[in-house]
C-alpha cells in the first residue's frame, strides 16, 4: 500500500465530512502539530556499545469529528518525520498512523460500534563496526479492527457481540517469514445491572492467531465472567477473570489450560487527580521465534495532575513478565539444524515515562517529558546463543504544541 493512497482517502474524507458538516454547521476540523528536540541514549536498544544521537521529531495530527443525531465518525491521521542527528545507518524515519471510528445507533435498543488503527513503522538496518548484519529492517504494517454489535434485551441488560482482526506485516522476508501473523477473535458478552453501582458481566468468545512460516499457530477458548463496581463517585473499579484453553497447530505441542484475569481501578481523590491501576495473566501469543505462546502477566499504573490551570503531569508505569516454556518450541522445519531448538525462560519489560505540559495560552503548549525503558531476557537457542539482547534505554524531550 502507497501512502499516496493513504492521504487521498484521508482527503476525500475530509471532503465528504466536510459538506456535511457546513450542513448542519459545525466545525470542520481540527489540526494539531507537535516539534520537539529528543535524545534517545540508545538509539539501537543493545545491551553494550550503546549509540546516542539527538533527533527532531515534527508530528502533525489531523482530526475529523462528524457527531450526527445517531452517526458519530471519527477520523484521525498522525505523519510525523524523525531526523537523526548522529546515526549512521539511516538519518530519517517516517512514521504513519491512521485511526477510524464509527458509532451508529439503529434504534434505542441497537447499536455498532467499528474502530480500525493502521500503523506504519520504519527501523533501519543495523551493522556492527566489523560491517556485519545485527538487525533486519523491520519496516512494518500493523492493523487492528475492532467491531462490536450492542443490543439491549432488557433496560438493564445488555448483549454484546464482537469481533477483532490484527494483522501484522514486516517488508524484510528474514521477519515476515516468521513473525507475520493473523489474528482472528469472536465473542459473546452479556452485561446485567444488578443495581445501579454494580454490573454482572458473562463472556465467552473464541481466538485463531495463525503466522507465516513455521506453524506456531493455535485456538483459544476462553469463558468467564467479572464484575464493574462503582464503589464511589470518585472510585471505581472491575475484574473479569475465567479459564482459557489452548489447542496448537503444532502436532508436537499439548494443549495448554489455565485461569486468566483482567482488573483494573480508577481512583479521583480530587477534581484536578485521576489515578489509574491495574494487572492480568492470561496465555498470550508472541514474537518471539520459535516459542509458539507464553504466559503473560501485567501490571501497570498511571497518574495524571493539574497543579493549575496550566500545568500538568502525567505519570506511567508498567511491568510485563513474559514466561516461556521449552515445550512450546514449534518443531524444526530441518531436524539437522539445532537453531531452531530453544530453551525456556522469562523476558521481563520495565517502563516507566513522565510528562509536563506547560499551557502558554488558547492554542499553544510547552512540554517536557522523560520515558525509561529496561528489557531483560534469559532466553536462549539449544547452542547457548540468546534470541534477543537485554537493553537500558532513556529518552528526554522537550517540545512545543499547538492547536489550529
Amino acid at each position: 500500500m502507497k501512502w499516496t493512497k493513504w492521504l487521498c482517502a484521508f482527503l476525500f474524507a475530509l471532503i465528504v465530512i466536510q459538506g456535511a458538516w457546513a450542513r448542519e454547521g459545525a466545525k470542520p476540523f481540527q489540526i494539531n502539530n507537535r516539534l520537539r528536540v529528543e535524545w534517545d541514549d540508545n538509539i539501537y536498544q543493545t545491551e553494550s556499545d550503546k549509540d546516542d544521537s539527538w533527533k527532531i521529531i515534527e508530528e502533525v495530527e489531523l482530526l475529523v469529528n462528524f457527531n450526527l443525531q445517531n452517526t458519530y465518525v471519527g477520523i484521525r491521521y498522525r505523519p510525523s518525520y524523525i531526523w537523526w542527528d548522529d546515526r549512521p545507518s539511516d538519518s530519517t524515519d517516517f512514521q504513519n498512523e491512521l485511526d477510524f471510528v464509527l458509532n451508529q445507533t439503529f434504534t434505542p435498543r441497537l447499536s455498532l460500534s467499528l474502530v480500525d488503527t493502521l500503523r506504519r513503522g520504519e527501523s533501519p538496518k543495523l551493522y556492527d563496526d566489523k560491517g556485519e548484519l545485527v538487525r533486519e529492517n523491520s519496516d512494518f504494517y500493523y492493523n487492528t479492527l475492532n467491531g462490536t454489535l450492542g443490543y439491549l434485551l432488557r433496560p438493564t441488560t445488555r448483549l454484546e457481540l464482537s469481533g477483532r482482526y490484527i494483522a501484522q506485516r514486516y517488508d524484510e522476508d528474514a521477519y515476515a517469514d516468521s513473525d507475520d501473523f493473523d489474528l482472528y477473535v469472536a465473542g459473546l458478552t452479556l452485561r446485567h445491572q444488578l443495581v445501579p453501582e454494580t454490573t454482572l458481566i458473562g463472556e465467552f468468545r473464541g481466538e485463531t492467531v495463525d503466522y507465516e512460516g513455521p506453524d506456531r499457530g493455535s485456538d483459544s477458548i476462553y469463558a468467564g465472567g467479572g464484575v464493574e463496581q462503582i464503589f464511589s463517585p470518585n472510585l471505581i473499579g472491575n475484574v473479569v477473570g475465567g479459564y482459557q484453553e489452548k489447542s496448537f497447530n503444532d502436532k508436537d505441542i499439548d494443549s495448554e489450560s489455565s485461569p486468566y484475569v483482567d482488573a483494573s481501578a480508577t481512583f479521583l481523590p480530587s477534581p484536578a487527580t485521576r489515578i489509574s491501576a491495574g494487572a492480568g495473566y492470561s496465555m498470550f501469543e508472541t514474537e518471539v521465534y520459535p516459542f509458539a505462546s507464553q504466559d503473560r502477566s501485567q501490571f501497570y499504573a498511571s497518574i495524571a495532575h493539574d497543579f493549575t490551570a496550566r500545568l500538568s503531569l502525567y505519570l506511567s508505569g508498567s511491568y510485563i513478565i513474559g514466561s516461556y516454556d521449552a515445550e512450546q518450541v514449534v518443531s524444526p522445519a530441518d531436524e539437522a539444524n539445532p537453531a531452531v531448538s530453544a530453551k525456556g525462560g522469562d523476558e521481563t519489560t520495565a517502563q516507566f515515562s513522565t510528562r509536563v505540559s506547560y499551557q502558554i495560552n488558547r492554542s499553544n503548549w510547552l512540554e517536557a517529558g522523560w520515558q525509561y525503558v529496561d528489557f531483560d531476557s534469559d532466553l536462549k537457542y539449544s547452542d547457548g546463543s540468546k534470541l534477543r539482547e537485554n537493553f537500558v534505554e532513556n529518552r528526554i524531550d522537550v517540545g512545543w504544541k499547538t492547536q489550529f
